[in-house]
């Protein structure tokens, strides 16, 4: 089975990081309650077969609870249709839109879009996207079996491309983490590298086999 799932009690968890982060600004309002569902209904979308609910609470579980980080978390993949390029942006914009609206200051939501938009190259300059960026891709770094059940998974969310294509994108992907210098940016994730280097390559040898 490749469907990523939520841990036993991970809602519950997930409703609790919710209402910490709105305390750590000193807010609570209906309208809150009104984006966590809708959040929650986006993360649930049958396409999503690991960007989704399970994705969203291991993220959480790796950072720490800096209300920036948190936000990000929760809108980085807020919009996500694999059949489009520009998810990163539009889950931006819907943060931009639905934050204002709750009164945070723009800084603050300047700071949780500098976030969202970095997941598009998983590049950042400043050591907070960086810290938000590795604890994005910290399944590169997971045990084996995690790891082809997370490529597996990756494959359902884009069955609608040919196998040809996807392969070719994938491995395109694949390789341009391969020819970082570093994947992990931070040094909280360093201890990632060696099995992330390791997974992308037995991913990569899977799609082209000695031509990889």
């Amino acid at each position: 089975m490749s469907v990523f799932r939520l841990s036993p009690g991970g809602r519950k968890r997930l409703l609790a990081r919710w209402d910490a982060v709105w305390l750590l600004l000193g807010q609570g309002s209906s309208q809150q309650a009104a984006l966590l569902d809708e959040l929650l209904t986006r993360y649930a979308e049958p396409q999503r077969y690991y960007h989704n609910l399970a994705h969203l609470e291991h993220l959480l579980g790796l950072l720490p609870q800096d209300p920036r980080l948190e936000l990000a978390a929760w809108f980085h993949d807020a919009v996500y249709d694999p059949t489009r390029t520009d998810n990163e942006e539009e889950s931006a914009r819907l943060a931009q839109k639905r934050l204002a609206a709750l009164g945070l200051s723009q800084e603050l939501i300047g700071e949780v879009l500098r976030i969202v938009r970095a997941t598009r190259t998983h590049r950042a300059e400043d050591p907070l996207t960086a810290l938000f960026l590795d604890a994005d891709l910290a399944i590169l770094g997971a045990d084996p079996k995690t790891y082809a059940r997370y490529a597996q998974a990756i494959r359902k969310e884009y069955s609608w491309l040919p196998e040809v294509v996807f392969r070719q994108r994938r491995a395109e992907l694949l390789r341009d983490f391969l020819s970082r210098p570093r994947i992990y940016q931070t040094k909280r994730f360093a201890g990632l590298e060696g099995a992330a280097r390791q997974n992308l390559a037995w991913e990569l040898q899977g799609l082209w086999g000695s031509e990889a």
